[in-house]
């Protein structure tokens, strides 16, 4: 194995890596925080693809520039969905069994998500049409060379820069701000959290917004890189919950590093065995870490 080879593919899945650290923290967070699994969490990765191409359209300019806006628009209609579908069923649940309730493995949860992941499929189906798109930018046709022959698409390292800002100022914000560790003490105790004050209705909107915000930035940075589809997000939800179940349920630090290590895997494994084996890697992990240590790589410690 040529070693420069070898390292042209840890660095790029590194990069990748990142992306799916991103859309898999925001994943995690609704599952320890609001107690159930979102099966439409790749759709707002799609959406914030598509919202880009939208504004790239209308008001002229780079995407990356406006990849902000789209993940701050489809965080506030996740906060409206949330209100919409799922907070009626929350009151009923918590009326029933109590906060600390998991709404996961009630099937009404579950239905509402798939339920919401078709229609949202069927939404880009009819305002953009089943034909993959690209995003122009100028950053994709600039090439950075290092040393050794190795080169990067610039756009490939924006999208890592961004992903790894945006986890170095969620990180940030649940350590050390007021609303963040409200965020933290819900994940760990509802009920207590409810007693000393916390509003967790309110949590679980600030929590849905994130974690949509994160999927659609995500979808925005690498939408110059690959091409769109209605359908791209399936891809996606399910390299989420390799991440998610890597990390440990409801573990941020966990996902964050299960990211990079899917990341790693992915490179490593298409150099090894062939790109179109490649997938395969990611799902191999996934099943040695539920064989072997079922609560996750952080031995299920809460962050």
């Amino acid at each position: 194995m040529q070693p420069m080879l070898f390292l042209e593919q840890t660095i790029l899945g590194l990069m990748m890596g990142g992306i799916y650290a991103s859309v898999g923290v925001g994943l995690t967070m609704i599952f320890g925080v609001m107690r159930l699994s979102n099966f439409a969490h790749g759709e707002f990765y799609m959406l914030g693809a598509f919202l880009i191409y939208t504004l790239v359209n209308a008001l002229g300019g780079d995407p990356y520039v406006l990849a902000p806006i789209s993940a701050v628009a489809v965080g506030l209609i996740g906060i409206a969905l949330n209100k919409l579908i799922f907070l009626s069923l929350y009151k009923e649940l918590r009326g029933a069994k109590g906060a600390a309730a998991f709404f996961f493995q009630d099937l009404r949860f579950i239905m509402l998500t798939i339920g919401l992941s078709i229609l949202l499929v069927d939404l880009a189906l009819v305002l953009w049409g089943p034909i993959p798109i690209s995003i122009p930018s100028v950053f994709t046709a600039h090439i950075i060379k290092l040393p050794g022959g190795l080169s990067f698409s610039l756009a490939r390292i924006i999208a890592f820069v961004v992903a790894m800002v945006s986890l170095i100022v969620l990180y940030t914000f649940l350590m050390t701000t007021k609303t963040g560790k409200a965020i933290r003490a819900t994940s760990q105790n509802p009920s207590a959290a409810a007693l000393v004050g916390i509003n967790t209705y309110k949590i679980y909107d600030i929590t849905m917004f994130i974690s949509t915000a994160l999927a659609a930035l995500a979808g925005g940075i690498l939408g110059p890189i690959y091409n769109i589809y209605p359908t791209m997000g399936l891809d996606v939800v399910a390299k989420a919950f390799v991440v998610v179940i890597t990390g440990g349920m409801g573990n941020v630090v966990g996902s964050m590093l299960a990211g990079f290590l899917i990341g790693l895997a992915e490179g490593w494994g298409g150099l090894i065995f062939g790109t179109e084996y490649r997938q395969v890697v990611a799902f191999v992990i996934m099943i040695l870490v539920l064989w072997f240590r079922p609560q996750g790589i952080l031995g299920g410690r809460k962050s």
